[in-house]
């Protein structure tokens, strides 16, 4: 069948992605075992690195004790002796004396004799094996070496930098390696000069550089070359030609402070120790020789192509048998789905069907599979079937996977609903194989009977809505009925006074006994006690208002209009009101709904005092405080309390404990309107004498600071 993949290209499938296999796993082993023989060549030398560098520190050490022994046999030369008593004559014997020693060291090339003044009294030079005594003489005071050695003490020794012979400002061609060694003379603890060697150090450079195992570097302790493999590359310094250490070795600061430890740079590795014996700290480095590296890591590379070739060529008689059972799991596949009652498809990325079962080819009204088999499924477009967009396909195969419901209109206006599911299968990505699995569900049963049920849902839901319209309804009229009570209360003293006032006014208009002051001191009073009226019923008026603008408002105003609303009904009951609420806490919000859940919560705590909860210390509390991101509003009374069983219950729809003349909702439109006009949350707890409500806002919601 066209969509079985055969055997043969199977086998090539599958060869190819075993090759593929194997040549990442043999780069990763290579790469693996490679820094694992790095390792494994360091560990190897290190040893001899470490012996290297003590015979080379020893040979150094011997070199110039042999030079400080020099040094100490012409201190105790007779004729120097004489001629620091005073025996000018003697310079010729002691200029001989130091002549011959020059001639018996090979490698002293000059030896000196300058006064304490500076100046050269004798200069031994030796020049291609010829010794001769110089006549130019020159001051050295402003030398370094003088001036270092003239601070010793008697038996102390300068010894030098490591560097290149210099002389009249250039230097000497060929090269000089020089070791510069000097030590003072006294007489009687008076400075009278130095003795200083230059000593070629070529003999001593060419034993410590031949090392079988490396390559041997000189550093000095500013990072550049003194000694190099290639020879271009010494000397970098004085040659001006600034070869960097850290250029050639970029992590050399961290050889420099992990002295003696391992550290690599890409293939080679390195070995360093210091030298302490010269003026300055310098350095020697050893590397591994590329040869030797080289040669190492070819055999380690044969050994893994080798062992590689091996497993690929074991693979093969079972990539032989994968194939085969890959085109058997391919054919059982297309039984088993063609037992599915869904339609389900396999299509390539552009949209060709390679696999379809019997309920898509009677969904299609064809008979057979070769009608579907090898066809673009978009051919079917202007039927409205599933699996015929084009546009869903495209998205699948950004997205992985897309759900979707499918809706057919049958010639007899009949409709059928399908779930459908089609979902991105990369095969082989490496070739670039991808299919796209189509799987369609009928639900035509499912979304009737959901209709169904959500017409029924909908009309439960309308009838429950329309209940507590009903119920906010009458708690909004109990509400007034409480705002005309209270205005009642409001009123009554005012109205009295202007009762009084009025029948004051019309007895003395009677009796023609007014005076100018009296009419408008009765006058006056008549307007304040009418202002104060007008006052109320606006306060009353602005609180009852449906407010659905969001504004910006402090807590504190809040509270104040509430207590000037309740004010007749605490004084009545002698409730104290303890306002403890900040006047810098402001929120963004509707300012009537806050308002109304403070009042309702006030309210509700009055009724408690109202005689069979009163107590000596009657008293209402108002708190305000900041808490981490959110603001905090406590109302504690001490009316004794709520009752552990009802506690739970407070908050719930229609849940009162006063019996017949409470609704059962004030409460639980307070939770609401803490929950979706704030984003806050409302609770009550028994604290001390009697119940503690916490509104606790979001701040960064709500507020705005000053």
């Amino acid at each position: 069948m066209s969509y079985i993949t055969s055997i043969r290209k199977n086998t090539f499938l599958f060869l190819l992605t075993i090759g593929i296999i194997n040549t990442v796993l043999a780069i990763i082993v290579f790469l693996y075992i490679q820094n694992k023989q790095n390792e494994l060549l360091y560990y190897s030398k290190i040893d001899i690195a470490k012996t290297e560098f003590k015979e080379t520190n020893k040979k150094i050490n011997s070199e110039i004790s042999h030079y400080k022994l020099v040094l100490n046999t012409i201190k105790d030369n007779k004729d120097l002796i004489r001629f620091l008593n005073g025996e000018k004559n003697i310079i010729k014997y002691l200029s001989e004396d130091l002549s011959d020693f020059v001639k018996a060291n090979g490698n002293i090339f000059q030896l000196r004799f300058i006064n304490k003044n500076g100046n050269e009294i004798i200069r031994i030079d030796k020049e291609n094996g010829i010794t001769k005594i110089a006549e130019k003489l020159q001051n050295k005071a402003k030398r370094y070496y003088f001036k270092k050695t003239m601070n010793l003490k008697e038996g102390e020794f300068y010894i030098s930098n490591f560097d290149l012979n210099i002389e009249h400002g250039k230097i000497e061609v060929p090269f000089k390696p020089t070791i510069r060694i000097s030590t003072p003379i006294y007489k009687n603890n008076s400075f009278e000069g130095i003795i200083i060697i230059n000593f070629l150090a070529n003999d001593l450079i060419a034993s410590i550089k031949d090392k079988e195992s490396f390559d041997v570097y000189f550093m000095d302790n500013k990072n550049n070359f003194l000694l190099h493999p290639d020879e271009n590359k010494s000397w970098s310094t004085q040659r001006g030609t600034n070869y960097k250490v850290k250029d050639e070795i970029p992590n050399i600061y961290k050889l420099i402070e992990n002295e003696n430890t391992k550290v690599s740079d890409k293939k080679l590795l390195y070995y360093i120790n210091s030298i302490d014996i010269t003026d300055n700290k310098f350095y020697i480095i050893y590397s591994i020789k590329e040869q030797l590296y080289d040669a190492y890591m070819e055999e380690a590379t044969r050994n893994i192509i080798l062992f590689f070739v091996v497993i690929f060529l074991f693979s093969i008689p079972f990539v032989f048998i994968g194939a085969y059972f890959q085109s058997i799991r391919m054919e059982i596949l297309d039984r088993l789905i063609n037992n599915i009652p869904f339609p389900i498809c396999l299509k390539d990325k552009n949209g060709v069907f390679l696999l379809v079962n019997e309920s898509l080819i009677k969904l299609y009204g064809c008979t057979s599979k070769k009608q579907l088999i090898g066809k673009k499924s978009y051919e079917f477009t202007h039927r409205s079937l599933p699996y015929t967009s084009k546009e869903k396909d495209n998205d699948v195969l950004k997205k992985q996977k897309i759900k979707f419901v499918d809706t057919i209109t049958l010639k007899n206006n009949k409709k059928l609903y399908y779930d459908t599911r089609i979902i991105k299968i990369s095969f082989f990505g490496l070739f670039n194989k991808t299919y796209i699995l189509g799987i369609a569900i009928d639900i035509t049963a499912m979304k009737t009977l959901n209709e169904q049920l959500q017409k029924k849902v909908d009309e439960e839901l309308e009838k429950r809505l329309e209940a507590e319209r009903i119920l906010a309804q009458k708690a909004k009229l109990a509400e007034m009925g409480n705002m005309i009570d209270n205005i009642i209360h409001q009123w009554k003293q005012p109205l009295s006074i202007i009762k009084v006032t009025s029948q004051a006014l019309e007895m003395n208009l009677e009796m023609k006994n007014l005076s100018e002051e009296q009419r408008e001191y009765y006058i006056k009073t008549i307007i304040e006690n009418v202002d104060f009226m007008s006052d109320t019923a606006n306060d009353f008026r602005s609180f009852l208002s449906p407010d659905k603008i969001k504004s910006e408002f402090t807590i504190k105003d809040c509270t104040n209009k509430i207590l000037k609303i309740l004010f007749l009904r605490f004084r009545k009951q002698k409730v104290e009101v303890i306002n403890n609420v900040k006047e810098d806490i402001r929120i963004y919000g509707y300012k009537s709904e806050l308002c109304q859940v403070l009042l309702n919560i006030f309210n509700n705590a009055l009724d408690e005092f109202d005689g069979k909860n009163k107590t000596e210390d009657s008293s209402i509390k108002i708190s305000t405080y900041k808490k981490e991101a959110s603001i905090v509003i406590e109302i504690e009374d001490t009316a004794g309390g709520i009752k552990e069983e009802y506690i739970n219950k407070i908050f719930e729809d229609r849940f009162t404990t006063k019996d017949k003349e409470g609704t059962g909702i004030g409460l639980t439109i307070s939770k609401r309107i803490i929950q979706e006009s704030f984003n806050g949350t409302i609770k009550v707890e028994n604290k001390n004498k009697g119940a503690n409500f916490i509104i606790e806002l979001p701040q960064e919601d709500n507020t705005l600071e000053n």
